[in-house]
């Protein structure tokens, strides 16, 4: 081969090698990993200020040990979750396990605790036997401030394993990759405000600007690229960790096959061109290229209601197939998951709640938040039908801590029974209906259903719920 020959080729390689439209050169990397050992993982998380560089730009982020994508807490059923909260910032925060079916009280999943500056929470999460698989994820849940420290950074992922139990045995071998959607403001991007505080003198700070547009970045990273073969299959698993912002995901020239959503397996896999995902939720893929190309992930326009929001498209990250092919694996039609259809039980109650907003405070049944007051008290072993409505001009999301709830009905509609969800999306004026089983012991206790827009928890849109024997 000539010297030509042999140069025409190599950058043929390299082509295929890094996408084209506009993506980043960097391979898209998975976050690091931290493993139970013998039923336990016990880990030290400390959140304080720093700084990370986006294409040239600036950003302030508040990070979980110094890092924009904290560790991955990869966990079995049955295992303990040990965590050690220092907090390092100047304000208030906590944590949460979102999604995870476990106990709100003492150490738990218990949102009521607070770490003051300088404090040191431990938490002791018990992990029941029969969790179920899937993704969860961990952020700061303080009434007030979650929307700041969840849009400046301060969110990661919880994997309980699993999965590979339920697809069949080809399906071991498979690249895996976790995929947090995260989005921040550089602060080149923002006007300084000048406080006067009489310990700290007078200061300068960047203030969140809900009007300035935000860095959408995949693990930290923009537009990275992954990498395939044609007739490759890939298990994908993306989170949606930003505070208030919706993707509607959509891979150039594939259909997507879901395979679970919310920490939950479905009954039958699902082919999707585009999946919503509102703020909190996770989701499950098999990915299969078909042809050699580069092919965008991208969220396609949204607008969220007439007093909602406007999301433009963007590209996430591409997908760059190349190489020789190879013999694609059958999709499973069904994952084997064993679920609880709710509609076969003895309904013991129902409620409703209606979703409202006013200038500049969001309600639930016309209250806004009280930490110190118990809105709905709900007996060990009762299974209601709650119907939830908004009456706004913008979309909600409702969400539940500790369990997962059925959707049933839609605007009328019976909904096919699937699985199960710990957020759903409420689009304007829409009335949606529930069946909330709340019969394992562990969710005895206080904890809260709110709107996971947060900006909207903050203003108001959330209220206590205690279980009581």
């Amino acid at each position: 081969m000539s010297k030509t020959a042999t140069l025409i080729a190599v950058l043929v390689i390299l082509l295929r090698c890094h996408p084209k439209n506009e993506a980043n050169t960097e391979p898209l990397k998975n976050p690091e990993k931290v493993y139970s050992k013998n039923g336990l993982l016990e880990i030290t998380l400390s959140p304080k200020e720093g700084q990370i560089q986006l294409a040239g730009k600036t950003y302030k982020a508040w990070m979980y040990n110094g890092s924009y994508i904290p560790p991955l807490l990869h966990l079995t059923p049955g295992d303990t979750l040990k965590v050690h909260l220092i907090n390092g910032l100047n304000m208030q925060t906590n944590l949460h396990y979102h999604g995870m079916n476990v106990s709100p009280a003492g150490n738990g999943d218990n949102i009521f605790r607070i770490a003051n500056p300088g404090d040191t929470l431990n938490y002791e999460v018990i992990v029941p036997k029969n969790h179920d698989a899937g993704t969860f994820w961990y952020h700061p849940h303080t009434c007030g401030n979650s929307e700041q420290q969840v849009s400046l950074g301060m969110s990661g992922a919880i994997l309980v394993e699993g999965l590979f139990a339920k697809l069949p045995p080809a399906f071991k071998q498979l690249k895996d990759y976790t995929m947090l959607l995260k989005d921040i403001q550089s602060t080149d991007d923002l006007k300084k405000t000048i406080l006067c505080s009489p310990s700290k003198g007078v200061q300068a700070v960047f203030k969140f600007d809900s009007d300035k547009p935000r860095q959408c970045t995949v693990n930290g990273q923009i537009n990275p690229f992954i990498d395939m073969q044609p007739g490759e299959t890939q298990i994908w698993r993306i989170f949606n960790v930003s505070a208030n912002m919706y993707y509607n995901l959509q891979l150039e020239g594939h259909q997507l096959y879901q395979i679970g959503e919310d920490g939950v397996y479905y009954k039958a896999v699902k082919t999707r061109d585009s999946i919503l995902m509102p703020p909190g939720s996770r989701i499950e893929l098999l990915v299969q290229a078909k042809k050699t190309g580069d092919f965008r992930l991208r969220t396609l326009p949204l607008i969220t209601g007439s007093d909602g929001d406007k999301y433009p498209e963007k590209t996430l990250a591409t997908m760059v197939c190349h190489g020789p092919s190879i013999r694609p694996l059958a999709i499973p039609l069904t994952v084997n998951y064993t679920l609880i259809d709710y509609r076969t039980k003895t309904i013991t109650g129902k409620r409703t709640f209606t979703f409202t907003e006013g200038p500049g405070a969001f309600f639930i049944n016309g209250r806004k938040f009280n930490m110190d007051s118990i809105d709905t008290r709900v007996k060990l072993g009762s299974i209601e039908e709650w119907t939830i409505i908004n009456a706004s001009d913008e979309w909600h999301c409702f969400h539940i801590h500790q369990l997962n709830f059925q959707v049933v009905e839609i605007d009328g509609k019976q909904i096919e029974f699937n699985g199960t969800n710990d957020i759903v999306n409420m689009l304007p004026r829409s009335t949606i209906k529930l069946l909330m089983p709340f019969t394992e012991d562990y969710i005895v206790g206080k904890f809260v259903y709110h709107c996971h827009i947060l900006s909207h928890e903050d203003k108001g849109m959330m209220q206590v719920i205690e279980v009581v024997k």
